[in-house]
């Protein structure tokens, strides 16, 4: 990839997480939920050979299949979205940052609640809508879950929850887009839910665009536990 095209794919995105394409109340959440929703309408803006506006779909277009995905109706924005970092009752995390279409993605789940669901979106442009329903999965253990303590350095204030057991499993159908995906967690009668985002891929991909999430800056900013490389008890050691 030319370092040209480089610099054009991160001047758009900085003009995507700053303009009329991500809303201000998106703007206004964490860092990695912004950057993830940022990405996926990068990519559905993308065509081969340089960053233009998704056109309707036609014949043409549709050799491409991210422009058909992003061309169809999303579902919207009050279905899919959260506020900020969503429930604090009901918090979880993918075990992989990324699978390929037709794995299994699993959940780690923590939330005192008796019942909750998990509703599985691709984010792009979709007219607009920010997203589209792809499938949904369901907790696979007895519900409430009791997950044990995150493991804590009180030094360095790290705080690893990869202990937790696995709460649900969602098998990525083979057809799968590739992109940025939110499971949507939400219990009954809460007024918001949360997300857990991951990346789905196409390793058999020959396009001469590729997008890399920030998967290390998001932990970077992750106040989940109380602290993060710049905020919290013990900055100077989490960033050293």
């Amino acid at each position: 990839m030319s370092e040209e095209l480089v610099g054009r794919g991160a001047r758009w995105l900085h003009a995507v997480e700053t303009s009329r394409f991500i809303p201000a109340r998106w703007r206004g959440r964490p860092r990695a939920v912004r950057a993830a929703l940022a990405i996926a309408l990068t990519v559905a803006l993308t065509t081969v050979g340089g960053l233009v506006f998704v056109p309707a779909a036609s014949a043409d277009t549709c050799a491409n299949p991210i422009v058909c995905e992003n061309n169809k109706t999303g579902n919207p924005r009050s279905e899919w979205d959260v506020s900020g970092s969503g429930d604090a009752g009901l918090q979880g995390f993918a075990t992989k940052m990324s699978v390929q279409a037709g794995e299994q993605i699993q959940f780690k789940i923590k939330t005192p609640a008796t019942s909750y669901s998990i509703d599985i979106y691709r984010l792009g442009w979709y007219d607009g809508d920010g997203a589209r329903k792809w499938g949904s999965a369901t907790p696979s253990v007895a519900l409430p879950q009791t997950q044990p303590d995150c493991v804590e350095s009180v030094d360095t204030q790290v705080y690893d929850c990869g202990n937790w057991g696995v709460s649900a499993s969602w098998t990525v159908p083979s057809d799968a887009v590739s992109g940025v995906y939110v499971a949507r967690l939400q219990r009954p009668g809460a007024e918001d839910g949360s997300h857990i985002v991951f990346v789905v891929r196409n390793d058999a991909s020959t396009s001469r665009v590729v997008f890399q999430t920030s998967d290390t800056t998001w932990q970077a900013y992750n106040l989940y536990g109380g602290s993060d490389f710049y905020e919290g008890g013990a900055t100077a050691g989490r960033t050293s």
